[in-house]
């Protein structure tokens, strides 16, 4: 079996707690950190995500691994969303069964919870990454590859603007979109930054990141640039500024959270072992953050009248009251687990004592 880079978990961890972050009012503590977060943390999902990817084996069968590790949540998460709408709310079953396929559409602005559109895009970009390695990869010279990738990029900023919103009549009506299906709209984009990672699996190692200066210099200009360059982010919402600003902001961003995690892994076991927890469950985290967040945010706020603390409560228990889902509901759950895209483990039993 195929030993674990620790440090990419730690960086998948890392992540997952500035997607907690940015989906909370953290902006009002602080715009400047806000702003920095938002400039790298998809990208370095999207890095991440494309950092193993396979391609020695068929399309079809790539497929149904990513439907079963990406959709197939996506999809059982609709229905617990609207099951439990229906079940314990006002809400109708006409009402839950429209927002349902307004859901499928897989974008932002049609999903309740909205972090969800990551699921399905991720599918998407996936098999367009598996396509363009199987194909691009053929060629022998790394730098070919990177400029055609790099072109791809390039082309993708039309798209951006070009279906968010776009208009279609149908019947004499006129319907009003905002990106295309699975947010194909960004596939070139993100495709970017999957395709990236296969590309820096290939040339780094464990010891790529061992030298401190890299993450303190990677560090200093990430912040630096954000601090004196105005030019946001947003995938979602279709937003990228500048070709040029935010690419090079994703990727120092991204060199930077990857350096961080192997000196995390090298010197502090527990920190990095908290890091590594998160990074193996942020599915779970991605999915149940957003309406554990936003409740406690809420109540927190009604009782003390105190903003930022209810920001950093509701931020500790969007990411404990998942951590906690998954423990009591998916972990040994074979059947929840399976709907979740991952394997069960064996509940830990204790040998009785021996006389």
């Amino acid at each position: 079996m195929r030993k674990r880079i620790e440090y990419i978990d730690i960086a998948r961890g890392i992540g997952i707690l500035l997607v907690v972050l940015a989906h909370n009012d953290f902006g009002f503590i602080s715009q400047y950190g806000y702003e920095v977060i938002y400039s790298f943390h998809m990208p370095l999902f999207f890095l991440l995500s494309g950092y193993f990817i396979k391609t020695n084996i068929s399309f079809f069968e790539f497929t149904k691994k990513r439907f079963h590790s990406l959709l197939k949540p996506f999809l059982f998460t609709l229905f617990l969303i609207y099951f439990t709408s229906v079940s314990f709310e006002k809400m109708g079953f006409e009402t839950a069964l429209r927002r349902i396929v307004k859901s499928l559409y897989g974008t932002g602005m049609y999903i309740d919870w909205v972090q969800l559109w990551f699921l399905p895009n991720l599918f998407a970009v996936s098999l367009y990454a598996f396509l363009f390695i199987v194909v691009v990869g053929k060629l022998n010279n790394r730098w070919l590859r990177l400029g055609i990738l790099t072109a791809t990029l390039a082309l993708s900023l039309p798209f951006l603007g070009a279906f968010y919103p776009f208009s279609i009549s149908i019947l004499g009506g006129t319907y009003e979109f905002f990106g295309l299906p699975f947010s194909l709209d960004l596939i070139l984009l993100s495709g970017y930054f999957y395709i990236l990672g296969s590309e820096v699996r290939q040339v780094a190692d464990e010891t790529t990141f061992d030298n401190p200066w890299i993450m303190i210099g990677s560090g200093v200009v990430v912040l630096a640039m954000n601090y004196f360059i105005k030019s946001p982010i947003d995938l979602n919402t279709r937003l990228y500024s500048s070709f040029l600003i935010n690419t090079i902001e994703a990727l120092v961003g991204i060199l930077f959270t990857l350096a961080l995690s192997r000196q995390i892994e090298l010197h502090t076991n527990k920190l990095a072992a908290l890091m590594k927890y998160f990074g193996r469950i942020s599915l779970i985290i991605l999915i149940f953050h957003v309406p554990i967040q936003d409740f406690w945010g809420k109540k927190i706020l009604a009782v003390t009248g105190n903003l930022p603390l209810s920001i950093w409560i509701a931020f500790a228990m969007g990411v404990g009251g998942s951590a906690l889902i998954y423990e009591l509901f998916i972990r040994y759950n074979p059947v929840a687990s399976w709907w979740f895209g991952r394997k069960a483990e064996e509940f830990p039993v204790r040998n009785a004592a021996v006389e």
